[in-house]
């Protein structure tokens, strides 16, 4: 059956407030089709199905930062209360108290998007940690779950259903690197090499230089970067590869970087690109220490 409402309609209705996503009264009254007063009526005369991990009322400070970014109510509209939030388990247990065949097919959409919520964040460690950190910066506003995702603090998520358009994100980060490209990848693979020996702007690069770890560098990657040195060095391009052999520094280097002149980008790894696995690429002013790594690690 075709849920009723559009999941991006119940997309732009999702927040996340006290590290918790979250959908508000008004707007799940809305979805409903009820008032707001008569859906609190219903929700209070059940107030013992509904404890803290199902609904919390939210605070001024949170209504305020709701109403100044969303508008979440018309210019001379108030409201008696403060508005109440529901997680997932407290929308899931609405159905049952409003008893109305719209309530149970709208939540039946609302869930369809709280399960698409949960599938992209954990395929996305890193994207998970965002959102548990996220408590920590409220001073920056209230924020819906999809904007996070599809906008991750200026990143850019790479999505299994856009394998091309994926690959065409790293292509185009190597087309843009000037005078030098440092590459950190603990698994770099064959992938990087070609997308180098494809895309690199031999007028405008001299030297490149890959940091990775010895376990991914048997005899037909060394025999593959040894022609790919070749073929730079033809181009008036020094290429260099160490590895990472020191305990500490491999504790010490978590991501993946390309780093060139006035750029630097973490990356997920060049095989999880190729797997069409969720990641992201995000542009970052925090540049790795990649001079002092380079001195620490080994010469092939």
């Amino acid at each position: 059956m075709t849920d009723i409402v559009k999941q991006d309609i119940i997309e732009k209705k999702i927040f996340l407030i006290r590290n918790k996503k979250v959908m508000l009264d008004s707007d799940l009254a809305l979805l409903y089709e009820v008032s707001t007063g008569r859906f609190n009526e219903q929700v209070k005369r059940n107030v013992k199905r509904f404890p803290d991990d199902f609904m919390v009322q939210l605070s001024k400070e949170e209504y305020h930062s709701l109403r100044s970014q969303f508008a979440t109510l018309k210019r001379g509209q108030h409201r008696k209360y403060l508005p109440y939030a529901f997680t997932e388990q407290g929308v899931a247990m609405l159905s049952s108290v409003l008893n109305s065949e719209r309530a149970i097919q709208v939540n039946i959409g609302i869930m369809r998007v709280f399960v698409n919520i949960r599938k992209v964040v954990s395929a996305n460690k890193e994207m998970l940690n965002r959102l548990n950190q996220l408590e920590d910066k409220f001073d920056k506003g209230i924020k819906t779950i999809f904007e996070i995702i599809r906008k991750p603090l200026g990143s850019k998520l790479l999505s299994p259903k856009e394998p091309f358009s994926n690959k065409k994100t790293i292509r185009d980060i190597i087309c843009s690197c000037e005078e030098y490209v440092y590459w950190i990848d603990k698994y770099f693979s064959k992938a990087g090499m070609d997308w180098l020996l494809e895309l690199l702007n031999t007028k405008k690069v001299k030297l490149v230089k890959i940091l990775i770890t010895p376990e991914k560098a048997d005899e037909k990657f060394i025999s593959l970067y040894n022609d790919l040195k070749e073929e730079f060095k033809n181009n008036g391009i020094k290429c260099d590869l160490r590895f990472i052999t020191d305990k500490n520094l491999k504790a010490d280097i978590h991501d993946r970087w390309i780093i060139s002149k006035d750029l630097c980008y973490n990356i997920p790894s060049t095989d999880t690109v190729m797997r069409g696995q969720y990641s992201e690429v995000k542009r970052t002013t925090n540049f790795p220490p990649f001079n002092d790594w380079w001195r620490k690690s080994k010469d092939v």
